[in-house]
């Protein structure tokens, strides 16, 4: 079997002194015997997100971890069965487990690599801080059958050279997917500069309290002799790094049919990376022939590829049978992800991936009475709207708060801890709902300490709230869960995004 892989920093990061946070990893297990090969490839990518440190690490970690289980759990079950190479005297159904190559157990393979490297990310993010997070496309190879999950927009494709055909296995976890389904947007080519165009919908890690398990899709597909298998992050796809000038093109357009057109020449396509692969002379070249491609665009992001064949495998059919999304062998594994509610994200509009994500929780119109809450260290702010809860949130519960926090019962956040309200005057403020207490920092830089069921005169049950001040359901020490409270989305995008670049903002700003 063949395989080659490539990471490269892109064109624009690479300008701007950042530093790769896409990461693979690969391993192929090979037995010959007569004339039987029987190789087996793992074929992992990862594009991290979450801040330049969180996202090299989350990345890093998730494809080593999903290498490493599926590497362990499929090495001799795949390759090391002598009934499979009908060797004389051996007798097949002693030394050969069916069962070890099920389509069914190489996707759970695929599911508790993937949750394993999703607890590894949480734990990192609980050290260190931060909100970690990436993508993963997760690829087995054995008997000439491709089985493969993903998260995220990071994507597999098969391209096959007797037909001169590009296939895509995966379909992007995506906002602008939902968009495309719901009809909100009815060009796939003006989804790619959407403004919410980089925002994805699932991912591995992303808060140190979520859920233990992962939302994987899978799929399975059968791989022939002509074909190469690449595996890519979204670096290759979206190169051009000046989308908003696009979208403005598009969107201003009389004549839209002219603006797609110009907007496919500016963007990397899938029938241009089937010719690149195809014309190459090995898979290195084809690997170098990409990225340079991506950079030729732009580079606005890292990208990484890994591609592979297997010249010993079934030969083509004279009819190229449906491969992807829409071939009837995917399925969506039925389990929840994220800690925080049902919402329906959007990116802030800007050019650059480097912003944050809003997520309007559910009931919240996006009007006027509206305002947000940002978990420091993340990377999503929360629309919210009077009367919203945060606290601790109970699988069983019917009436989980508005917020949630996946976290254990000992840390002392209750079910309904606290509560936004507006007083007669407008003002928004926070209410104690707990039987332990909340703490608000004033604009002093103080910590005042509410409780529900406090006697003290000096303690009280509310506290108005300005932009920016922070909050937290413990105690307020090293390692607290801590909120900033915003009266709009649109201050808390300006002042979250200004303070990843500038550590006092937030102490400036409320002094």
């Amino acid at each position: 079997m063949e395989h080659a892989s490539s990471i490269d920093i892109g064109a624009r990061k690479d300008r701007q002194g950042g530093i790769n946070e896409d990461s693979v990893a690969t391993a192929v297990f090979e037995n010959h015997h007569r004339d039987v090969a029987r190789p087996v490839g793992v074929f992992v990518l990862a594009d991290g997100v979450g801040g330049e440190a969180a996202g090299d690490a989350a990345s890093f970690l998730t494809t080593t971890v999903v290498r490493q289980r599926l590497a362990e759990l499929l090495l001799g079950a795949s390759t090391d069965r002598p009934g499979r190479f009908d060797l004389d005297g051996v007798d097949a159904a002693t030394h050969d487990d069916g069962s070890a190559l099920t389509e069914d157990r190489i996707r759970t393979a695929i599911q508790d690599a993937i949750d394993a490297a999703h607890a590894e990310v949480q734990e990192y993010a609980r050290d260190a801080g931060g909100r970690p997070a990436t993508t993963v496309v997760a690829c087995v190879y054995v008997d000439g059958r491709l089985h493969y999950g993903w998260v995220g927009d990071s994507r597999a494709y098969l391209i096959n050279a007797e037909h001169g055909e590009i296939q895509q296995l995966t379909e992007d976890h995506a906002v602008t997917n939902d968009l495309l389904e719901e009809g909100e947007i009815d060009d796939e080519v003006y989804a790619r500069v959407h403004e919410q165009a980089t925002a994805i919908t699932n991912a591995v890690g992303g808060s140190p309290y979520g859920e233990p398990n992962v939302d994987v899709e899978f799929g399975t597909a059968p791989v022939f002799a002509e074909d190469v298998l690449l595996v890519t992050s979204d670096g290759l796809i979206d190169a051009y790094p000046h989308v908003g000038e696009l979208r403005r093109t598009y969107e201003e357009a009389d004549d839209t049919d002219a603006a797609r057109e110009e907007l496919l020449d500016a963007m990397v396509t899938d029938d241009e990376i089937r010719d690149l692969v195809l014309d190459a002379a090995d898979l290195r070249t084809a690997t170098a022939d990409l990225v340079e491609m991506a950079n030729d665009r732009g580079g606005k992001d890292n990208l990484s590829i890994a591609v592979a064949r297997d010249p010993d495998a079934d030969p083509t059919p004279e009819v190229l049978p449906a491969r992807g999304p829409d071939d009837g062998e995917r399925s969506l594994a039925d389990q929840e992800t994220v800690i925080e509610p049902a919402a329906t994200d959007r990116r802030s509009d800007d050019d650059s991936d480097d912003g944050v994500d809003v997520m309007r929780v559910d009931g919240a119109g996006g009007g006027a009475g509206t305002a947000a809450v940002w978990m420091e260290g993340q990377e999503t702010i929360f629309e919210i709207e009077p009367g919203f809860t945060i606290g601790r949130r109970d699988e069983d519960a019917e009436d989980n708060p508005t917020i949630g926090l996946v976290v254990d019962d000992e840390i002392g956040i209750d079910h309904h801890h606290a509560r936004f309200e507006r007083d007669d005057a407008g003002y928004w403020r926070v209410r104690d709902t707990s039987s332990s207490g909340t703490h608000v920092q004033g604009t002093d830089g103080d910590w005042h300490h509410l409780r529900a069921d406090g006697d003290d005169e000096d303690v009280g049950e509310t506290y108005r709230l300005r932009d920016g001040v922070a909050l937290t359901l413990q105690t307020p020490e090293d390692g607290a869960v801590r909120f900033r409270f915003f009266e709009s989305v649109d201050r808390a995008e300006r002042l979250v995004n200004e303070a990843d670049e500038d550590d006092n903002l937030f102490g400036r700003f409320l002094s």
